[in-house]
């Protein structure tokens, strides 16, 4: 997966994922039948695991605005660190025109991580977090957007995400 998320689908040749994986053509094949179906396994492995990280993030904070501000935070590299962004917004840039599946699962993936933020503005309108005026799904979508925009940015190694978090945070009240 680590392969993939780094250089992208095309970026792979069966020799760097053979090479990474420790196996022969012929037990890649036998496993998984093709590099495409590979690489389904994994976007799929990775959403799953993306969507449950994203869960627990924002059921660890103690309001809502905090949960969003930790999942707005969480793709952004640690000072002098790197980031390979999100596999899915990486994959979502490069392959969603040619792949059905892939599209489907993206969206699927896309919309849970909506729904996440939809959660959270709701809760923080219950819990006093979030106080901004206007309509949820506007506000979602204002955060949904940023947020992959982060995560597109954060893999391009681009510095001051931190202060526009900060920023978006600030509008939730």
């Amino acid at each position: 997966m680590h392969l993939f998320w780094e250089r992208g689908y095309a970026g792979c040749s069966l020799d760097s994922l053979l090479s990474a994986m420790g196996i022969g053509l012929r037990s890649l094949y036998d496993t998984f039948g093709d590099k495409r179906t590979l690489f389904l396994r994994c976007l799929t492995s990775y959403t799953a695991a993306s969507e449950r990280a994203e869960r627990d993030l924002a059921d660890s904070a103690t309001d809502a605005r905090s949960a969003i501000d930790k999942l707005l935070r969480s793709p952004i590299a640690p000072s002098g660190g790197t980031s390979v962004g999100c596999l899915a917004v990486n994959t979502a840039t490069e392959l969603t025109t040619n792949d059905e599946e892939v599209t489907r699962e993206l969206q699927r993936h896309f919309a849970a991580s909506r729904q996440l933020l939809t959660d959270q503005v709701l809760r923080g309108r219950a819990d006093g977090s979030v106080t901004a005026r206007g309509d949820p799904d506007t506000i979602v979508a204002m955060l949904f957007n940023a947020w992959t925009g982060l995560r597109v940015r954060a893999r391009a190694g681009m510095t001051g995400l931190e202060g526009e978090v900060d920023a978006l945070v600030g509008l939730l009240h």
